[in-house]
């Protein structure tokens, strides 16, 4: 999966997270007034999640039991 950055009709920007045929999997609820922070909008996401699926997948604290 990548992000890509995509220009609107009306001069804004939005993210789109794309799978591995091309086809749209997420799509920015919120639009950008630039490039730049649109793609800043799609690396912040990508960081939360990736940071979720560690705390999903991570052991707890003091071992089971």
């Amino acid at each position: 999966m990548h992000f890509e950055i995509r220009a609107t009709d009306t001069r804004l920007w939005t993210w789109v997270l794309l799978d591995a045929t091309q086809l749209p999997v997420l799509t920015s609820d919120r639009t950008f007034p630039s490039e730049a922070q649109a793609s800043a909008a799609a690396l912040a996401f990508a960081k939360l999640v990736t940071r979720a699926g560690r705390t999903l997948t991570a052991a707890p604290p003091g071992g089971l039991i």
